[in-house]
C-alpha cells in the first residue's frame, strides 16, 4: 500500500517536472537550433532553379485566373520569378487576353517588374522584403517570440511559437499583429504559420510533401487559407541547385519584351487600359 502511494506520488512529481521543463526551451534557443541545422543551405547552395504550378481560387466577385506556371531562379541575394498565367474572360477581363507573363527581378539592390503591358517598372520596396528569403524563414519570426505550447498538425508533433510583428506599419498593435508558427519537433521544419494581412484578415499557410534536396528537407506543397477557405495552392514540379546560373538572368535590362495594348481596346495601351476597363465595370 505504502509502495503504491509512493509510486503515485513519484509519477505526479515526474509529470509536474516534465510539464515544467517541456517548455523551458525558449524561442531564442529553438531559433538557434533551427539556424544551426539549416543555415548552411544559404552557404552551400550557390544558385537554385525551380518550376512550380500555382492555382488561385476565385475570390468573391472575381473570376480567378487559370493555373499558373512559376519559374524561380536564385543566386546569392538575387532572384528572378517568371509567372505565366491564363487570363479568364468575363468578370471585367477583356476578351482575347490569352496568356500573360510577368517577370519580377531583384538584382540585389532594386526590385523590377517586366511584362508586355507596362514594360519595365521599378517597384519601391524595402530591400529585405524584396529579397523574399523563404529558405531562412525563421529570420522573419521576431525576437519577442515565445513557445506557448505543443500541438499536433496531422501526424506531426509541433512546438507552437507566438510572436508580435512590431515592425509592420500596416498592421495594428496588440492581438491583431500576432504571428504564430508550428514547428515540428526533431526535424525543426515549419509545418504551419498564421499571420495578419493588410486588411486585418487572418491567413494560414500550410507546408506539406517535404522532400530531400541534398541534405535539406523542403516543402514541395504550400496551401494558403483565409476564412477557412483555400485561396492558393503551390506545388514544386522540379528543383535544381548549383547549376551555374548566369548573372544576366538577374539584369532587368537584359529582358526582351514587346510592349502591347489590351486586346479589344484600341487607343488605350497597357495596364492603364486594363484599369479603365475595371472602372467601367465592363
Amino acid at each position: 500500500m505504502l509502495k503504491s502511494k509512493f509510486s503515485k506520488c513519484f509519477l505526479i512529481v515526474l509529470c509536474l517536472f516534465v510539464s515544467v521543463n517541456v517548455f523551458a526551451l525558449t524561442w531564442a534557443e529553438l531559433k538557434a537550433q533551427i539556424e544551426a541545422k539549416y543555415s548552411s543551405f544559404s552557404d552551400e547552395v550557390n544558385d537554385m532553379e525551380m518550376v512550380m504550378e500555382a492555382e488561385t481560387k476565385a475570390m468573391e466577385g472575381m473570376q480567378g485566373p487559370g493555373p499558373s506556371e512559376i519559374k524561380m531562379f536564385r543566386k546569392g541575394n538575387k532572384y528572378r520569378m517568371e509567372m505565366k498565367m491564363s487570363m479568364p474572360e468575363g468578370a471585367g477581363m477583356p476578351a482575347g487576353m490569352g496568356d500573360m507573363t510577368n517577370i519580377m527581378i531583384f538584382d540585389g539592390k532594386d526590385l523590377w517588374s517586366v511584362n508586355q503591358f507596362a514594360g519595365k517598372t521599378k517597384i519601391e520596396a524595402d530591400a529585405d522584403a524584396a529579397k523574399g528569403d523563404q529558405m531562412n524563414w525563421w529570420k522573419d519570426m521576431p525576437e519577442n517570440g515565445k513557445i506557448i505550447g505543443s500541438e499536433k498538425i496531422g501526424d506531426k508533433d509541433c512546438y507552437v511559437v507566438e510572436a508580435w510583428d512590431i515592425d509592420t506599419s500596416s498592421i495594428k498593435t496588440g492581438e491583431e499583429n500576432k504571428i504564430k508558427g508550428w514547428i515540428e519537433k526533431g526535424t525543426l521544419l515549419l509545418i504551419q504559420s498564421e499571420f495578419r494581412g493588410a486588411k486585418d484578415e487572418t491567413f494560414k499557410a500550410v507546408n506539406s510533401n517535404f522532400q530531400k534536396v541534398e541534405k535539406w528537407e523542403l516543402p514541395y506543397t504550400t496551401e494558403i487559407y483565409t476564412g477557412g477557405k483555400l485561396i492558393t495552392k503551390t506545388a514544386i514540379k522540379t528543383l535544381k541547385i548549383n547549376q551555374g546560373l548566369s548573372d544576366e538572368l538577374f539584369d532587368a535590362d537584359k529582358v526582351k519584351v514587346e510592349t502591347k495594348g489590351i486586346p479589344g481596346m484600341p487607343g488605350i495601351p497597357g495596364m492603364e487600359g486594363m484599369m479603365e476597363k475595371f472602372k467601367q465595370g465592363q
